[in-house]
């Protein structure tokens, strides 16, 4: 027995003939197939009293079907929700039957005079339940989400809601008009993108919706409720009082959203309004433009005197030809030295007398020390810095007792000598700086805000007095994943903001273009990173023409370099300068590890003590044959350290560059490039390098991967092999190789010293002969270096096409 039937077009149930005064003969017809219904009253007995539609002239159990559709169309017991909504809807635009050629649907809304209607969602729906109603009818949808997570965020003006039900994200993207989200709060929510976007708020993540914050006047507009609705539905939605919550800001964690919030987030910083003490810091990828970004806000905020701080000093020269060129004339740029060294002269009216305090020059100051162990000295000369560096404790007993574990009076001799101006250190002028409040009587004095570049490269020191004695607006802008200083005791200040600090992210590099930009933020599970750029850039496997070439360590940079010709080093000749000396200290001690060791950023000192002075000679003079003017250069080498900030259409990475040792140098590295990346590595994944499986050939003694860039011998089984045997070749070795072959050593002199095999030693030289004619040197250059015929060498470049090809 059918539960309802259709009466002129709207459905009716047993209940609405007493309330609408309706003849009991009246035609009822089925919705299922559109057969007579009668309706019927009868009793069982003294009770059980029914009323119900039913087929006329029918078998017992005929129209089964038509009572289960009906059963599933419209129940009697929806939802309180819906039901609410469908009360407020005129009797007469009520549950009306729509169809189409090939569906039946009973409208909750419909107005026949502008033949549009509304549907009322509160459960889940599928696809194709919403392509058959709208099939019928021109509807706009509203769905329930009351109760949900949503907020309205106020950069961007926009309103985040949780979809509640997982086929509703498909099932909105069905609908052909209007979506409204019924918030239960005074706002609502016009849905006009109908993606999903995964979302980071208030610590958590969500997969939302996106959509515009509407009032209950613009849903009357824009659908036909305002006509259908009765007096008392519109204002009982009018009477709603609570506003949506709010917060601040959202941040994209998809691709899709990192666009969508992209654009809010710059805009909203161009036109902010900074007040008085504020903290606004801006977390931007690679190549997005943050020093245009400070170069702009300069000018929009022209009437205010700007200071400029960064920790490298190239940059802080970049900015003031930017400035000059822009003709900027209220931004002032200082390292954070250069501050520091300003305010001590305000402070003290003098220059000052700054040294190097160390192991070596710690008894000019304490004069007792001067026949003392070199490990005493050391011990003094890093406690009085590590005092120095301490943001927490202002004193130097307190700092013994607390840090130390007891009173160190020579410590303390050395800080009074700091006081009273006989021992002057660029540390101990920082922390004389912070314990005396020096920033708080100058910054307020001569600027109107502070802005700092490259955060991640910050001094906790320096945070520490700019946040706690300063009142101007300060502005942050940096990247966390190029976070590569701590060696130098540099901080990522990020993680060290106030909790009332506004923190922005800006997703766009306009330096990176796809599909690398894709890979690059696969690689990291922190990247939130999208390419805005009108370059296509890739990862290659190899490169022709010029190229930047990064390394991680000088030792990977100079081995490579003294087999590379027409190329140029970024600071070489200070470099060499510097290694000397080192060089010179390293034979003094014996080749015993020098105090500062873990201040460098590499493994230099280890390498130095792995030379002879001959062999030390002999690299810097091959080096330096290979050099030519930066201009001329085929191949320009910097460690990754040095080329932070720059970029260039085509950068390869050595493999000494590894995600596993550190992520943010790869990081760094990696979003250096425009057009093509290559990588001498291989291509990592999440952190882990994709190891190509080895491919036994018969007919070689070993095979060259042209993604790694290593040759890996076949090992076989009870054999004596030398101690090196089946271990990857480093970019030392391969520069010792071809020393051996200048030298004209024999293939088996040549295992011997090196402790390989016969076919590893012959591979690796194939190997390079290949890479050398790749890179566009000429079969001469690639005989000369490698010692191997024309003949040998262009059967290893068929030999490398044919398995490149293979992989194809």
């Amino acid at each position: 027995m059918p539960n309802f039937a259709i009466l002129n077009g709207k459905v009716v149930r047993p209940p609405d003939i007493y309330k609408f005064s309706l003849a009991i003969d009246s035609p009822f017809t089925c919705f299922n197939c559109d057969g007579n219904l009668h309706f019927k009253q009868s009793r069982n007995g003294s009770s059980d009293f029914t009323e119900h539609f039913f087929h006329p002239n029918t078998k017992k159990a005929t129209h089964i079907e038509c009572e289960r559709v009906s059963n599933s169309v419209a129940k009697p017991d929806v939802e309180h929700w819906h039901q609410t909504m469908s009360t407020f809807i005129k009797s007469g635009c009520r549950e009306i039957l729509r169809k189409s050629d090939s569906a039946k649907h009973i409208a909750d809304c419909y107005n026949a005079e502008s033949g549009m209607g509304v549907e009322f969602q509160n459960s889940p729906i599928s696809v194709e339940d919403v392509k058959s109603r709208d099939a019928t009818s021109e509807l706009d949808w509203i769905f329930n989400c009351e109760g949900q997570f949503m907020r309205k965020i106020e950069i961007g003006n926009y309103v985040v809601c949780e979809i509640p039900h997982d086929n509703w994200a498909a099932a909105v993207k069905a609908v052909k008009d209007n979506v409204f989200l019924y918030t239960g709060f005074n706002e609502w929510i016009w849905l006009v993108d109908r993606e999903s976007y995964r979302i980071e708020l208030e610590g958590r993540l969500y997969n939302v919706w996106i959509g515009e914050p509407c009032s209950f006047q613009d849903v009357l507009d824009n659908t036909c409720l305002k006509s259908t609705m009765t007096l008392g539905g519109k204002k009982f939605y009018r009477s709603i009082e609570e506003t949506l919550p709010v917060s601040k800001i959202a941040y994209g964690r998809c691709a899709g959203s990192m666009r969508w919030l992209d654009g809010f987030h710059r805009d909203y910083i161009n036109h902010h309004v900074f007040a008085k003490n504020e903290v606004v810091a801006i977390k931007s990828v690679a190549g997005s433009g943050k020093t245009t970004t400070l170069l702009r806000l300069a000018e929009v905020h022209s009437e205010k005197r700007i200071l400029y701080l960064a920790f490298n000093k190239s940059l802080i020269e970049d900015i003031k030809g930017k400035l000059s060129k822009l003709k900027i004339r209220n931004m002032e740029p200082l390292t954070f030295d250069a501050l520091i060294y300003r305010l001590f002269r305000s402070v003290k009216g003098a220059e000052p007398m700054i040294c190097d305090l160390r192991p070596q020059n710690v008894a000019q100051f304490y004069p007792w020390l001067d026949d003392k162990p070199f490990v005493l000295k050391k011990y003094y000369a890093k406690k009085f810095d590590a005092f120095c560096e301490n943001p927490d404790i202002n004193d130097i007993v307190k700092f013994c007792e607390q840090i130390l574990g007891k009173k160190q009076p020579i410590l303390e001799a050395l800080w009074e000598r700091t006081l009273t101006g006989r021992l002057t250190t660029f540390n101990s002028m920082r922390k004389m700086a912070l314990i005396n409040h020096w920033f708080k009587d100058y910054i307020d004095k001569h600027y109107d805000m502070v802005m700092v570049d490259e955060t991640q490269d910050f001094d906790m020191i320096m945070l520490k007095m700019l946040l706690n004695d300063t009142t101007v607006p300060k502005l942050f802008v940096g990247d966390p994943k190029q976070a590569i200083y701590e060696w130098r005791g540099c901080i990522n200040a990020f993680s060290h903001m106030p909790p009332n600090a506004l923190v922005m992210e800006f997703y766009s590099t306009f330096r990176v273009g796809d599909p690398a930009c894709s890979t690059i933020r696969n690689l990291f599970s922190d990247c939130w990173m999208i390419s805005k750029s009108s370059n296509m850039t890739r990862i290659e496997q190899s490169c022709s023409g010029g190229y930047v070439y990064l390394f991680r360590t000088w030792r990977g940079l100079l081995t490579t370099a003294r087999i590379t010709p027409n190329s140029w080093i970024y600071g070489f000749d200070k470099k060499v300068g510097e290694m000397r000396k080192l060089y010179d200290v390293l034979v003094k001690k014996g080749g015993k590890n020098l105090d500062d060791e873990d201040e460098f950023e590499d493994d230099l000192p280890k390498f130095l003590r792995s030379l002879t002075r001959e062999e030390l000679d002999d690299l810097i003079n091959e080096v330096s044959a290979n050099l030519v003017d930066k201009e001329k250069s085929r191949v320009k080498f910097y460690t990754v350290h040095s080329y932070k900030g720059m970029e260039d259409d085509v950068v390869r990475l050595s493999s000494d560059i590894d995600i596993k040792t550190d992520e943010n140098i790869y990081y760094v590295a990696i979003t250096r490039a425009k057009k093509s990346i290559v990588l001498d590595g291989g291509m990592p994944v999440k952190g882990t390098v994709v190891v190509k499986p080895l491919v036994a050939q018969s007919s070689m003694e070993s095979f060259i991967d042209m993604i790694s860039g290593t040759a890996v011998e076949k090992v076989k089984p009870k054999r004596d092999l030398p101690a090196q045997a089946g271990k990857r070749w480093t970019d030392d070795e391969t520069g010792k190789l071809l020393i051996s072959i200048q030298k004209r050593l024999s293939i088996g002199e040549i295992a011997t010293k090196h402790q390989r095999t016969h076919g590893a030693i012959s591979a690796m030289l194939r190997q390079l002969a290949v890479r050398y004619i790749a890179d566009g040197y000429d079969m001469a250059l690639a005989q000369r270096f490698t010692g191997l015929s024309e003949t040998v060498i262009r059967d290893a470049i068929a030999k490398s096409e044919m398995r490149a090809a293979t992989r194809k």
